[in-house]
């Protein structure tokens, strides 16, 4: 039995116009100064379907062709040769492809969600989203290198393990395209510099690097220090890429903004040191370089809070007094590192890092709730 809220009442002049009868279905787009009623098209399902198998097929034969030419007939899990090798490769252009594919159809589609984006912010969110992919995979063969360490399929295994990761991966795609949004965009950027940050810490337990500092996880003394290095420089291009996006829409809300573009410039800044901490590694030649670039990551953050009354239209009470208790801790632990001599330098990156990154989070969320209520829901023709 259909809920009520799910069943739209409409009157027969619109029915006709829209070309639905009772009991089709239809998509409603609510927007911040508008409304579409759209009919939803499951042939566009089938197609990607049908698409997903297609390039599924493609990816594969050229993964089986690639080892028949160098006549490898045992496949590697991990390593230079090797079907993480390959899916990082492969499964990532398919998972570009896709994404390309299915923004394109969906941006001609009247009433979706990727509507609202526009064709300038196709390239930074279709390379947030890859890199996304690659880091999530590289990470997951990671894992399992180390739980299957020396293990080897035969060239069908590893092809079958191959088509199996790759249509997952168009699949996942498929799924979230449709549902791209600036939060999605926040959520995936939290979600990669976290597990990044934890990631390289497990990894590195054994070297007791919270001796050391927290940039010692990026360091070459460090295990797997990539995956830290990597964390931040693929968390700066999404953070890019989410300013871009979410910017481009908060233009149509505040056109003549000069507030907006001065936080969006800085913003962007933040994302650039952000990626520059990972590319210079606290290591003895590009300690100077290192340090620097960190600073400038704490400049920018506490510039933000202290500016964000004026940057921001319509701030709230409870966002600015939260800034300031933010603002106020930092300069506090900065006192009892530097002059006090209380915390060790682990204990204060480590808390600065959480306050800096909390406050962002936050902000993030605020500028998202100018956007809302953007959002799609199915319902039945009455």
């Amino acid at each position: 039995m259909l809920n009520e809220k799910d069943v739209l009442d409409l009157p027969e002049d619109l029915k006709k116009q829209l070309g639905v009868k009772s009991g089709a279905q239809v998509e409603v787009h609510v927007g911040t100064d508008e409304l579409k009623i759209s009919r939803t098209k499951p042939i566009e399902a089938r197609k990607r379907r049908w698409g997903m198998i297609i390039l599924t097929a493609i990816m594969s034969a050229v993964f089986v062709g690639y080892f028949m030419v160098r006549k490898m007939y045992q496949v590697s899990l991990v390593g230079s040769e090797s079907v993480a090798t390959m899916v990082l490769m492969l499964t990532t252009l398919s998972g570009l492809l896709s994404f390309t594919t299915v923004f394109i159809q969906l941006k001609r589609q009247s009433g979706s969600a990727v509507e609202a984006v526009s064709w300038r912010n196709l390239p930074t969110v279709e390379l947030a989203c890859t890199l996304i992919s690659f880091m999530l995979l590289a990470g997951l063969f990671w894992i399992a290198g180390n739980l299957f360490k020396g293990a080897s399929f035969d060239l069908v295994t590893s092809t079958a393990l191959f088509a199996l990761i790759t249509s997952v991966e168009v699949l996942a795609i498929n799924s979230i395209v449709p549902q791209l949004s600036s939060r999605l965009l926040t959520n995936i950027f939290i979600a990669v510099i976290v597990s990044g940050v934890i990631l390289a810490m497990i990894s590195n337990q054994n070297l007791y690097w919270w001796k050391h500092n927290l940039s010692f996880l990026g360091t070459n003394e460090a295990v797997h220090s990539w995956e830290f290095n990597l964390a931040l420089i693929f968390a700066g291009l999404i953070l890019v890429a989410l300013v871009d996006y979410l910017f481009a829409s908060l233009k149509r809300l505040f056109p003549k903004s000069r507030q907006l573009l001065v936080l969006r410039i800085l913003l962007t800044l933040l994302a650039i040191d952000l990626a520059l901490v990972g590319v210079f590694p606290n290591n003895v030649h590009m300690h100077p370089l290192h340090t620097r670039v960190a600073g400038y990551l704490i400049f920018l953050v506490l510039t933000l809070i202290f500016a964000i009354k004026w940057l921001l239209p319509d701030i709230s009470k409870d966002f600015l007094h939260t800034s300031w208790m933010i603002a106020g801790a930092l300069l506090v632990g900065e006192i009892l590192f530097q002059v006090v001599g209380y915390l060790s330098l682990t204990a204060f990156e480590i808390m600065a890092f959480l306050l800096a990154f909390s406050w962002l989070v936050m902000l993030f969320e605020r500028l998202n709730d100018y956007l809302e209520p953007i959002q799609n829901h199915k319902y039945v023709i009455k």
